[in-house]
């Protein structure tokens, strides 16, 4: 098989198990079911991921990977802190009505325990660490609230992914809520929210 199609056959093995991995869980997924979904036997499978942990470790790193090049992309060209604040929240919200499988994968990834979720965060490490920077370099020039930088990047990411991702407890909290209309409802009260937490105390 030519490379290029050898890759694109691996780019979809991975998406597959990135929907099935979100959708039924580490444990429900099988390498069986991505294989039949993708049209592959598993033994083909198998040779570009010889076990189901080498096949979670790529979705990881996928996962991780385009997220962060949608969090980049969404930065480009903006300015304030208030901007930039705000293209982070949209491009996620984005992500997730364009790849309604990732925010899914993403509390997998999380219930897997540190060493999976890790792999994850890893990638996009560099962004936490920018992130960081430019919340502190808004409190010191009075733009942002003071506080603990590093915790204040912690509760805004769960506030945003929390949202995406906690359908039953959404449910239970403001009733059923699904659909395209349902998640931008979901988008304009996690900025509010984060205007919020992020606005001068003595504003």
């Amino acid at each position: 098989m030519p490379r290029t199609g050898g890759e694109q056959r691996r780019t979809t093995i991975v998406a597959e198990a990135i929907h099935q991995f979100g959708r039924d869980g580490y444990k429900g997924a099988s390498i069986e079911s991505i294989a039949t979904a993708v049209g592959v036997r598993k033994q083909s499978l198998l040779y570009y991921f010889p076990n189901k942990d080498a096949l979670l470790e790529a979705c990881l790193q996928a996962a991780g990977a385009r997220l962060g090049a949608e969090l980049a992309a969404a930065l480009e060209g903006t300015q304030t802190y208030w901007d930039r604040a705000e293209a982070v929240i949209h491009g996620v919200f984005d992500l997730a009505a364009e790849w309604p499988e990732f925010p899914m994968f993403v509390r997998e990834a999380a219930r897997l325990g540190p060493a999976a979720f890790d792999r994850f965060a890893d990638v996009l490490d560099p962004l936490r660490l920018r992130a960081i920077e430019f919340l502190q370099a808004g409190m010191d020039a009075g733009e942002i609230r003071k506080q603990d930088p590093a915790m204040l990047l912690f509760t805004l990411y769960t506030a945003v992914v929390g949202s995406l991702t906690e359908a039953s407890v959404l449910n239970a909290v403001v009733g059923s809520d699904t659909g395209q209309a349902s998640l931008r409802r979901r988008e304009r009260e996690v900025l509010l929210f984060v205007r919020a937490a992020l606005r001068p105390a003595q504003d």
